[in-house]
């Protein structure tokens, strides 16, 4: 509680400091190509969680509480000097904070810790919650390199399109992925690039990580973008990782690598539709790897409608390690965000899974979209997996369960967003270790963020 205390006071004290001092400066002649400003976003969200928490499902867990009523909080502030057209500087520090949490630091410190099995050292901590006091992002950036080329370098945030191979994780209360890298981008018209190499950070709530340091993964990326004309757009991506500086992870033998592909509407037309296909190979601790993952979507908007619904149903697979075979076929799920595509309850993710989805889309307000999405979850290698700790499919099943969300954003202006989600999981196949009746979960979530860009030259 003692170091809780410190780290809580050195943020509000960092904080107050910068605001009083942007308070404080004159403001420079309107037409200085010199600009600086005091900038950031605060964040709550209440989530309510029944029969479940983030490590264990149903009501007797091994750790934590099966019924939390928690109270995030996420401050991100900081400055973003532009010198001049081509050049900015952007430096942020992120406090992330939960309240009430059964699973939090000062109650279970071991929760999120990665460690050989059975060993409890050496380990690192991926803490989707809490992390106090820690420099979200701290780099620089130069544009309109011959014109089209663009280079950033130090920590950031890297995601591309449908967040799907590279997302930033955000509705975590730390973000998933926060890479520290350097990273070439190129704009043409019609078509964009990306090339970075770099490594993504850890989430220690009691653990400042300087740039370049302490990261989970070492790796990088190729991303592509191109449309053509007015119906079709297309995703190429390579991406690769391999074991990065943090204890524990530096001592594995990681080399795991994807290609893919995506194609896809553009947003103005009615008609919605998706294929993509991601081809994972490499090698981890002498197991070589052959695994794969693809998704479709075909859905239509209908703009002449009430609230112009939009309709889509959807797939995914992603392939699980098929026992007795001498190669590894389990699917890594690169570097994506998880919530937006197969619930909100984080029961699952893009490995091992296959699942089937309807979602249905309401734009009643300018700003604001309801989202209504059905989602059967299924495991195609069910055999020897746990699932959330304590999660099982008994011998010849492999229909985990279905869920329901309903998800409900609204940005009322420019500085204010607020947010809305219910999830609840059916189970279905599924037991736990201890019953065989789990039983069903619910989730309720509340979140409204404030944007705010203080202008200080």
């Amino acid at each position: 509680m003692k170091i809780r205390r410190i780290y809580r006071f050195k943020c509000i004290l960092i904080i107050t400091l910068i605001d009083i001092f942007c308070t404080n400066m004159s403001v420079a002649q309107p037409n200085s190509l010199f600009r600086w400003s005091f900038d950031g976003n605060i964040r709550y969200r209440y989530e309510k969680w029944d029969n479940m928490n983030a490590k264990s499902y149903g009501d007797n867990p091994e750790i934590g509480n099966p019924d939390d009523n928690i109270l995030l909080q996420r401050i991100i502030a900081g400055t973003t000097l532009h010198l001049n057209d081509h050049i900015t500087i952007s430096a942020h520090l992120q406090d992330s904070r939960a309240f009430g949490w059964s699973l939090a630091q000062d109650k279970e410190p071991d929760a999120f810790k990665i460690h050989p099995q059975n060993v409890n050292e050496p380990f690192y901590i991926m803490n989707p919650h809490e992390e106090f006091l820690e420099i979200y992002e701290a780099n620089i950036r130069v544009d309109s390199i011959f014109k089209h080329f663009s280079v950033i370098a130090g920590r950031q945030k890297i995601a591309y399109t449908d967040y799907r191979v590279f997302g930033p994780g955000s509705w975590g209360n730390t973000g998933r992925w926060s890479w520290d890298a350097i990273r070439l981008m190129i704009k043409k018209d019609n078509w964009s690039g990306g090339i970075w190499y770099g490594g993504t950070k850890i989430h220690d709530p009691e653990k400042t990580c300087l740039p370049f340091t302490h990261t989970e993964y070492n790796g990088g990326g190729i991303h592509g973008n191109m449309q053509f004309m007015d119906y079709l757009q297309t995703d190429v991506y390579l991406a690769h990782k391999h074991q990065g500086s943090a204890d524990y992870i530096r001592e594995k033998n990681i080399n795991r690598n994807w290609i893919g592909f995506r194609f896809y509407n553009p947003e103005s037309i009615p008609w919605k539709y998706e294929a993509s296909y991601t081809h994972e190979f490499g090698k981890e601790n002498e197991m070589v790897i052959h695994a794969y993952g693809f998704f479709f979507k075909l859905g239509y908007q209908f703009e002449k409608l009430f609230w112009n619904p939009c309709v889509t149903f959807r797939y995914t697979y992603a392939e699980g390690d098929h026992p007795g075979t001498e190669y590894n076929e389990k699917f890594d799920p690169v570097f994506g965000a998880g919530d937006r595509y197969y619930g909100w309850m984080n029961l699952v993710k893009w490995s091992n899974l296959d699942d089937m989805e309807i979602m249905v889309e309401l734009y009643p307000l300018i700003g604001m979209r309801i989202e209504l999405k059905y989602n059967i979850l299924k495991i195609p290698q069910s055999d020897d997996i746990t699932i959330m700790g304590n999660l099982e499919l008994p011998e010849g099943k492999n229909h985990l369960g279905n869920e329901i969300d309903l998800f409900t954003e609204y940005d009322f202006n420019d500085r204010w967003q607020f947010t809305a989600v219910l999830g609840y999981f059916i189970a279905k196949d599924a037991v736990t270790i201890t019953t065989t009746q789990p039983g069903n979960a619910l989730m309720i979530s509340f979140q409204v963020r404030y944007t705010f860009n203080l202008k200080i030259v």
